[in-house]
């Protein structure tokens, strides 16, 4: 409810001030005013050239907050990319073992299910993309088909970045081949044609240790879990 002017104390004393410098200005005593009067200015004055610089402060205080929170938000999206290179990066191999690395990676795929495919004699390159060299190889194998499940499942789990781009199947008709199939697969990898974290990171190498102390100990500890169910 707003307040009643005609019987606010504030307001009636206001109109009574008004009224007594009314009377003594008429009565020619101005130099009563003199004292007030100057005082009233060096207060209005002191206040007006206060309030102008405290805006002014507040002001400069919002400017370097503002400038700390932009500083922080952007140390924190430059420390969230950091993590994320340093996670990613290492999982590519290196450019300069490209002609042995899928290689490798495929026959020891099938070794940890004891088959020993036939393997193409060459591996492609495409090197069209500006940052990445795109390598694949071909392969052959009889497989049943709940081991080929289980055979593509553990290479999308891989922590290597080996992948089957295509695969083609064909039931095996020879006689003893009943539940088997001829699978050719293409694997791929990606090669980064430059990796650039060891040299923008001064810490890369103690940040690649820790990532390292981190993951064989969550290994031991899926292990130790698996042991103890």
């Amino acid at each position: 409810m707003a307040a009643n002017l005609k019987t606010n104390k504030y307001v009636e004393d206001l109109k009574q001030g008004f009224k007594d410098i009314q009377t003594v200005a008429e009565e020619g005593n101005f130099k009563l005013f003199v004292g007030p009067i100057v005082a009233v200015l060096v207060v209005f004055l002191g206040m007006r050239y206060g309030n102008g610089e405290f805006a002014k402060k507040v002001e400069n205080y919002k400017g370097q907050v503002s400038a700390i929170r932009t500083e922080q938000s952007s140390e924190q999206e430059y420390d969230s990319i950091k993590m994320k290179l340093m996670k990613l990066e290492p999982q590519f191999p290196n450019i300069d073992e490209k002609n042995e690395w899928l290689l490798g990676q495929v026959l020891g795929i099938f070794k940890e299910i004891n088959l020993a495919p036939q393997m193409d004699a060459n591996q492609n390159e495409d090197t069209s993309n500006a940052n990445l060299t795109v390598t694949s190889i071909g392969a052959t194998v009889n497989m049943g088909f709940p081991l080929f499940a289980k055979f593509l499942a553990g290479i999308e789990n891989k922590k290597e970045l080996v992948r089957v781009s295509e695969f083609s199947l064909t039931k095996d008709s020879t006689p003893g081949g009943l539940g088997m199939n001829k699978i050719s697969m293409k694997f791929n990898t990606a090669f980064p044609k430059e990796k650039i974290a060891k040299s923008l990171f001064k810490d890369y190498d103690e940040l690649i240790k820790k990532q390292q102390e981190q993951d064989a100990a969550a290994k031991t500890g899926k292990t130790k879990a698996a042991k103890e169910g």
